[in-house]
């Protein structure tokens, strides 16, 4: 990928390792409604009672249920409120390997990437997602410039098992950065895509506002292993208004 890659410390601030508060509050949430606590189809208390509940205020709380909706779990009936929603209800296919969603799917092309890293131990929702155990998981954010307009983002979750398999230096900040950006790609057996969109883009961010109109495609990217095992799964936003989004669907798999 033809980038010049700007690549910031990894020792990030104490602030910065703790979970956001929204991000704590999805967590909550989440683990109500995978126990049973939501069942599929049941509605959920209104705004101003969930934020009670939870302890939050509504700001935080809709951050919360933007996250849920944008992962498949709730979704929004106009005039009736906010329901829970089957997970095996939701579309994603499979394809061999493709490229960078931002490369690739993106009308605006990266000169500069900044990437920031944490190591944490997976709450629940990262688990399913990795769909596997790992005592610990690499965080990556990663913010896409063109000149100084920061104009995507991407948000990874790791296994240590990749990191120890490709036998990866997280202090060489610019073998990583390849490594998650290209050759990842092509270590890959095949790829699992979910797309969505989102309301979540601006805040998940948290560095940088990408679009003033706050909406965005969530290209939910899920690259596999020989096993089926995730070696990474990644949520890629792009503001609608820059997708440039074209490819063969190869396999549906609901």
């Amino acid at each position: 990928m033809n980038s010049e890659d700007n690549i910031t410390k990894n020792n990030i601030s104490e602030e910065k390792k703790k979970k956001l508060k929204y991000v704590k509050i999805y967590d909550a949430l989440y683990l109500k409604i995978i126990n049973g606590e939501f069942q599929p189809g049941s509605q959920l208390p209104n705004e101003p009672e969930l934020a009670k509940m939870m302890g939050v205020s509504r700001m935080t709380l809709r951050q919360a249920l933007s996250l849920l909706k944008e992962d498949g779990l709730i979704d929004n009936a106009r005039g009736k409120g906010t329901f829970i929603i089957d997970e095996k209800s939701n579309v994603s296919f499979e394809q061999p390997f493709t490229g960078h969603p931002v490369y690739n799917w993106c009308s605006v092309i990266p000169t500069k990437t900044e990437l920031e890293f944490r190591i944490e131990p997976p709450s629940e929702s990262i688990i399913r997602s990795l769909q596997q155990k790992t005592p610990v998981v690499v965080i990556t954010d990663r913010w896409y410039k063109n000149e100084d307009r920061v104009f995507a983002y991407s948000l990874s979750f790791i296994p240590i098992d990749t990191i120890t398999k490709y036998n990866l230096d997280l202090k060489d900040n610019s073998g990583f950065l390849n490594f998650i950006q290209k050759t990842i790609y092509e270590k890959s057996e095949s790829t699992r895509i979910n797309i969505r969109f989102s309301g979540a883009g601006n805040f998940t961010a948290q560095k940088y506002t990408l679009s003033e109109k706050g909406h965005f495609l969530m290209i939910q990217e899920t690259l596999l292993n020989d096993k089926k095992l995730p070696l990474i799964v990644t949520k890629h936003y792009i503001p609608v208004d820059t997708t440039n989004i074209n490819f063969t669907l190869n396999k549906l798999s609901m």
